[in-house]
């Protein structure tokens, strides 16, 4: 990846530890409709080999929980990753060019997507496409995370309500850090959030905030379609980020075509936008085989301190 700032190189990144994850999942039939297991997650940097998740530790697992489903739904505990409107960026929210969780300096609209240690969260069967989770750390913390997402899918639509409110809970990543850890889910779009709280036994600064994303997604066929605004506000309650945007991809046999665009409201009051907070995107990802892709991408970031650069990726799943 090269961001084209002064004096910058390309390098190798791992575009997200996200992106390079081993999944280690159990389930057990118990009968009576009722499933059991254990889901975990192990993320680490492909260019370093080097463990990668959320909090200023080096955690192994990203997640490590344990369920119960039924006709009632799920029920998790333990270390769980957060819900996400990653689904309506074209990238997944795999970095570089992407609309969510996009290359270092650059806009985005991403709300939650971290994880929280210590916490718990259901999950309802789907009724007619509509289906909710909520999930909670359960601590001491003073101000105790959670992430409420309202989600429909139907045929070519898909919505989603999203809203995730104080500091992330990393308290199981964290080493000695006195310093506030908001988090991938908050990294670009909550830079200049006031952080002030009582700081738990992990070392993890509680401050109150709130990140709320409505996302619509349209498949045409020939494409899909994305529209997204998230909003984010401080302590006090007063917005900090209102980022809109709009993206597509376009599937052409092997290729793919991508592009996105993201705008920040501005104006009296916003601290974490620039004025000119803008984001360009467009890529093309080719299928060499049903698990090997190989992609490229352009980015142009008009913002302040912002970054403009390209991306040459190759993915294989397995």
């Amino acid at each position: 990846m090269d961001t084209g700032a002064a004096g910058s190189a390309a390098t190798v990144s791992s575009l997200g530890g996200g992106a390079n994850a081993i999944n280690i999942v159990t389930a057990e039939d118990l009968g009576g409709g009722l499933r059991g297991g254990f889901d975990s997650q192990m993320r680490f940097n492909a260019a370093t080999g080097d463990r990668n998740s959320a909090g200023t530790g080096n955690a192994l697992f990203h997640g490590a929980n344990v369920y119960l489903s039924g006709g009632f739904g799920t029920v998790r505990m333990g270390k769980i990753i957060e819900a996400n409107n990653c689904g309506f960026d074209p990238w997944a929210c795999t970095g570089g060019a992407g609309m969510a969780a996009g290359a270092s300096g650059t806009l985005s609209h991403l709300i939650a997507a971290g994880t929280i240690a210590n916490s718990v969260s259901y999950a309802t069967p789907t009724i007619n496409g509509f289906n909710a989770s909520f999930h909670t750390s359960v601590s001491s913390r003073t101000n105790e995370r959670n992430v409420l997402a309202l989600n429909y899918a139907n045929g070519p639509l898909t919505a989603q309500f999203l809203q995730s409110k104080n500091s992330a809970n990393t308290a199981g990543d964290a080493l000695t850090s006195t310093s506030a850890v908001l988090g991938t889910n908050q990294t670009n779009i909550f830079t200049a959030l006031p952080l002030t709280g009582v700081t738990n036994n992990g070392g993890i600064t509680d401050a109150k905030a709130k990140g709320t994303s409505i996302g619509v997604s349209y498949n045409f066929g020939f494409a899909r379609l994305n529209l997204v605004n998230a909003k984010t506000d401080n302590a006090s309650g007063v917005t900090t980020a209102d980022i809109t945007s709009i993206s597509g991809s376009v599937p052409m046999g092997a290729y793919t075509i991508l592009a996105g665009y993201n705008k920040a409201k501005t104006g009296t009051g916003y601290t974490a936008t620039a004025a000119n907070d803008t984001k360009f995107a467009i890529g093309a990802n080719y299928a060499l085989s049903k698990r090997t892709t190989l992609g490229a991408d352009m980015f142009k970031q008009e913002q302040a301190g912002g970054s403009s650069g390209f991306v040459v990726r190759a993915r294989h799943t397995f």
